[in-house]
């Protein structure tokens, strides 16, 4: 099964997964934030949304989840890890080597991978982080 790199967490990202998620590609989405707004309720069946397909152990046996969130990571020249170090790593065909490799350097990289069947209906992003946006958070 092919699986991309997606590097960040806005809207365009986030429905870009989706998108290559439903068409049966296996989607890495690396991003700075632990988890992108609304992500792990959608994905991760917090809100009892697609309950049925997101959990690992739904997935058959040898079945590798078409979901993986790599989160906590700052890419590019100046960050943890550059462009061209995950595209190194990426075409060596082993998919933990870029996780390892983090996790060497010292980052606390986070991940959740799920999300074993495709998917049929789509979220409005721009919407979810708008409004997550707004919300207000007290300190």
């Amino acid at each position: 099964m092919q699986r991309i790199a997606i590097i960040g967490e806005g809207a365009a990202a986030l429905s870009t997964a989706e998108k290559l998620i439903s068409a049966g590609t296996c989607v890495d989405l690396i991003t700075q934030r632990t988890a992108p707004f609304g992500l792990l309720r959608r994905f991760a069946g917090l809100a009892g949304v697609l309950a049925d397909a997101v959990s690992g152990s739904h997935c058959g046996l040898g079945t590798t989840p078409r979901l993986r969130l790599i989160g906590n990571v700052r890419v590019g020249p100046d960050g943890d890890i550059t462009h061209n170090e995950i595209h190194r790593l990426s075409a060596a065909g082993d998919r933990d080597l870029l996780i390892l490799e983090l996790k060497a350097r010292g980052v606390a990289v986070t991940t959740w991978e799920g999300l074993c069947a495709p998917l049929e209906d789509f979220e409005d992003w721009h919407r979810v982080i708008t409004r997550a946006q707004l919300a207000h958070v007290g300190i």
